[in-house]
């Protein structure tokens, strides 16, 4: 087998997983407001779908754990679109304004679901199958397709870097997917910059944990390294020019998962050249950064870490007050636009429509009420077991652990100040990092040498170790 083979997929559903991945990355960054780019990713689900079943044979037993995962996912938009009768929803908080609507059109005596928008909730629920998909899929993946999955990660974005030097060449509007936009960064395959960010950081990770698990097929050589830390330096560069404020604040984070991924597979030595090379890099980049103070780019950049003009705050203290309106019921996924306007304060309204609260979790807590906190302690209790079973099996798989710990870090932390879950091609990305918690708790010693020799199978040809 050529070196190429070995790095792409090794099986059927190895090649449908990849498949989608790339749909999604490529043409998931939109978000909502990009609804037909949303609809081509899918139709391009349905057909890895239709490929899974008809195609690739005979599906790994699945961990019960990403099926209760998977399940709450989408059950919760399901729920939330049950139609209810009128004495039940319209007993439910923050209802009044939608029930007098109703009367004006003699239709109050209907059966409405919990949600205030249910094309809104069944948008979201369409645009979740996907991610709850990958999940069940990638977690029944073996060790060559997980890494050829990997790999396609990091390598997706490093060609969306490249693509953002030529948006960055090129102007505003140059070289862009969608007509809303950051005209003036680095986007990449997105429509923000901020999302353009955490695809270059899970990128990074990606990269970096395909050459850790490296380690265990071959002997690393000084080159692996110097590739690497080529590809980081321009995922670096990128990044600094999405102007992301959250995504440069997270890179020393993402810096030391990595630092941990190498070290885990018992890269000590390499790590100090590595290292003192990365240690360079960076002074190098704050070297020219105040070389270059006068650049306007540079300028505009740092001038992104001003926050006395940000509007966070005061999205963040007007959806506390919407929260209170429809608490414990929640007013539906995908709703925000629908129950914020109403309560938005007077003294900071102008001519910008907010679409996101840019805190997820605020507004999950809006649009699933009290159910929000419960299905993410629940969530939160499934994955745990899964990431602790994976880490006991053995130095080899732990860079993999940890580029899963490392996505969901990444889009956690984001969260906090920004919505990453609403894009679906990180949305799908998340899929990815808890389904390799799938697959990983399930392999172990002797199951791991059977998993690598019957890797690529189906195909007519075996993977060795």
């Amino acid at each position: 087998m050529t070196g190429l083979h070995k790095r792409l997929p090794q099986t059927r559903h190895g090649w449908v997983v990849a498949a989608y991945v790339a749909i999604a990355m490529v043409l998931g960054g939109g978000g909502s407001p990009s609804a037909a780019a949303e609809i081509l990713v899918q139709i391009g689900f349905a057909a890895c779908v239709i490929a899974w079943v008809f195609w690739a044979g005979e599906t790994r037993r699945l961990p019960k754990q990403i099926v209760w995962i998977a399940a709450l996912i989408v059950g919760l938009p399901i729920l939330q679109l049950v139609p209810l009768p009128p004495s039940l929803w319209k007993a439910l908080p923050g209802r009044e304004l939608f029930a007098g609507s109703l009367e004006l059109v003699g239709a109050e005596s209907g059966w409405q679901p919990l949600s205030v928008a249910p094309f809104n909730t069944l948008a979201s629920l369409l645009a979740l199958i996907p991610v709850a998909g990958t999940m069940l899929a990638v977690s029944t993946l073996r060790s060559a397709d997980r890494r050829a999955v990997t790999l396609l990660i990091g390598l997706l974005a490093l060609a969306g870097s490249a693509l953002g030097v030529l948006q960055m060449a090129g102007g505003p509007g140059a070289f862009r997917l969608y007509e809303v936009s950051h005209d003036f960064w680095l986007t990449a395959f997105h429509a923000s910059r901020n999302s353009a960010a955490d695809a270059l950081l899970i990128g990074s990770l990606a990269l970096t944990a395909w050459v850790a698990t490296t380690t265990g097929r071959r002997p690393l050589f000084r080159g692996d390294l110097g590739l690497l830390l080529l590809f980081q330096a321009f995922l670096l560069l990128a990044l600094v020019l999405t102007g992301s404020r959250a995504g440069i604040g997270l890179l020393p984070l993402v810096l030391l998962v990595e630092f941990l991924m190498l070290r885990s597979v018992g890269l000590a030595r390499q790590l100090s050249a590595g290292m003192a090379a990365l240690g360079g890099l960076v002074a190098a980049v704050a070297v020219t950064a105040t070389t270059l103070s006068g650049n306007p780019r540079i300028d505009a950049v740092l001038a992104r870490f001003d926050a006395s003009r940000d509007f966070r705050s005061e999205l963040w203290q007007d959806t506390v007050t919407a929260i209170g309106h429809y608490w414990p019921a929640g007013s539906g996924l995908g709703t925000f636009t629908r129950v914020f306007l109403p309560v938005e304060r007077a003294q900071v309204l102008d001519d910008l429509f907010p679409n996101r609260v840019h805190n997820d979790f605020l507004e999950f807590l809006l649009e699933a009420g009290v159910l929000a906190p419960l299905l993410l302690a629940a969530v939160l209790a499934l994955i745990l077991p899964l990431a602790r079973k994976a880490w006991s099996r053995g130095t080899a798989d732990r860079p993999m652990v940890l580029l899963s710990f490392g996505i969901l870090m990444v889009i956690g932390l984001h969260s906090l100040v920004d919505y990453p879950l609403r894009n679906m091609a990180l949305a799908s990305l998340a899929g990815v990092a808890v389904g390799l918690l799938g697959a990983l708790s399930r392999v172990s010693g002797d199951h791991r040498r059977m998993d690598a020799e019957n890797d690529g199978s189906q195909l007519g040809f075996t993977q060795h170790a």
